[in-house]
């Protein structure tokens, strides 16, 4: 069985998409974009030994501009462990022991234009701590490529959380919205545990459309969308999100 778990709760930040001032792009390994300030849940850790795939949070850094760009990652903060149990492999190499406020690399790293780095699953961050739970906070940011300072309005954050406690039927219960069915053509229905407001996202991370959906049963309207793999964003009156992968035909 899969152990590991892409939630549907915990996110700790507005959700924006790419809608910022960053050029890179983070993409999982089938190539889609993550969402800004999610947070993913693993019931599985590895170990220095046996750095098991199952508890790696994989990303793709994609940078879609004719111009060479440079990022940094780092560390923002953890809660109940001290960083000196998890690995953070960013730009083809491995950081460990972390700490907060951190950077890596240090001197930060470079993509060269239309390059796609960790493709070959040499970007993750790793929980190696037995202790249930711990949650890391981390983020990746764009800098001048000459001075490596910041460049403002460049986060890109994402949060790992083990908890072995969680199963993997968990997350249907910790979602609160289901869309059915999610290969659309025209309109897909819509199940919210509670109001939310409603983002449709490309595979580029670009919003195309936005509304409010209320509690109960009810339509998506997808007409006028180009045939394409979407995310559907809901994120509710709670704090709660849940993000669907819908095919629109």
């Amino acid at each position: 069985m899969k152990k590991i778990i892409v939630s549907a709760f915990l996110c700790l930040f507005m959700i924006s998409g790419y809608a910022q001032n960053q050029d890179f792009e983070v993409l999982d390994l089938d190539g889609n974009p993550y969402v800004d300030g999610q947070t993913y849940v693993y019931n599985v850790h590895g170990t220095f030994g046996d750095p098991i795939n199952e508890a790696k949070l994989f990303f793709v850094f994609h940078n879609p501009t004719a111009e060479q760009i440079k990022i940094y990652g780092q560390v923002l903060e953890f809660t109940n462990t001290d960083g000196s149990m998890a690995q953070f492999c960013i730009i083809d190499a491995c950081y460990f022991p972390l700490v907060e406020g951190g950077l890596y690399p240090a001197q930060g790293g470079f993509l060269a234009p239309g390059e796609y780095n960790g493709q070959n699953e040499t970007n993750y961050f790793i929980n190696l701590d037995d202790f249930s739970p711990v949650e890391y906070k981390f983020r990746i940011y764009q800098a001048n490529v000459d001075t490596g300072e910041e460049i403002p309005n460049t986060t890109f954050e994402m949060n790992y959380r083990y908890d072995a406690s969680m199963g993997v039927s968990d997350v249907q219960t910790l979602a609160i919205a289901q869309v059915y069915p999610t290969v659309v053509k025209g309109f897909t229905n819509v199940s919210l545990n509670e109001d939310a407001n409603v983002q449709v996202l490309n595979t580029e991370g670009k919003i195309v459309k936005k509304l409010s959906m209320k509690k109960g049963q009810s339509q998506l309207d997808l007409n006028g969308l180009s045939a394409g793999v979407y995310w559907v964003t809901f994120k509710g009156v709670s704090g709660v999100n849940t993000n669907i992968r819908v095919l629109v035909k």
